[in-house]
């Protein structure tokens, strides 16, 4: 059986990289869109300026916990669960040691290390990861103030089935932040069911209008905003993405 990408230490340099690294680290000599770093860290911040209880937060989809440790500073409590083990494994491990050594890729084979760290003012103890399914999540994880699916629905082999059920996951006046490049592959969601990306009867099918039919009878939208992001391949290539975020406000 093929091992899944995020399970690969390549996915686990770029994405604690992307999560945890500083500009000198990802751009070559300076040069850079720097409106594109702390994507993690912003997306943990959708919840600003709204009004909610800051008891409990989901990181839906956390990989290596950058957004879950910016929510550690609104909330008593922060949950993250990935389907990855490799990933949560590296969010443990930055939850107790703060700072860690990794190699990032220069050019082919060559690496060199470096450390990254744990952001000022975040609260490591207020956070929980576990390993975990978004399209099945155990009951007994309860109810949460705000839940945050950064980047997850492209990669969900039925994101309508998990968008479907995430209401019961929310509580009262609660809030959730989903964001998305809306990069649509069938490596990791069959055709069927892309939520957009594709002709229907001759019409094009947008994502945001599905998210609109699927979330409006139980959530109200409150904002949508672009939020670019950049994530490191090697010293002279970074992918830089531009993804939509929807926040919604449960009825």
């Amino acid at each position: 059986m093929e091992t899944s990408f995020y399970e690969t230490n390549k996915a686990v340099s770029e994405y604690l990289l992307f999560h945890y690294g500083k500009p000198d680290d990802i751009f070559l000599n300076g040069v850079g869109s720097t409106e594109a770093l702390d994507f993690p860290s912003r997306c943990g911040e959708l919840h600003q300026g709204f009004k909610l209880n800051r008891s409990r937060a989901l990181d839906l989809g956390c990989a290596v916990g950058g957004a879950a440790f910016a929510m550690s500073q609104s909330f008593e409590e922060v949950v993250g669960i990935d389907f990855s083990h490799a990933l949560i494994e590296s969010a443990q491990r930055m939850a107790s040691e703060s700072e860690i050594a990794i190699p990032i890729a220069v050019e082919g084979e060559l690496t060199r290390d470096i450390p990254v760290s744990l952001p000022p003012k975040t609260q490591p103890d207020r956070v929980h990861f576990e390993q975990g399914d978004a399209m099945n999540l155990a009951p007994q994880l309860g109810r949460f103030d705000f839940i945050l699916m950064a980047n997850l629905i492209d990669r969900l082999p039925d994101p309508a089935s998990c968008l479907s059920r995430i209401h019961d996951s929310v509580s009262k006046n609660g809030i959730i932040a989903i964001t998305s490049p809306y990069t649509w592959l069938e490596e990791y969601t069959p055709k069927e069911n892309w939520l957009g990306g594709y002709l229907r009867d001759g019409y094009p099918i947008r994502t945001q209008d599905t998210l609109v039919e699927l979330l409006d009878n139980r959530f109200e939208l409150l904002d949508s905003r672009n939020l670019p992001f950049l994530i490191r391949e090697h010293e002279r290539k970074n992918q830089y993405s531009i993804a939509q975020a929807t926040i919604w406000r449960k009825r």
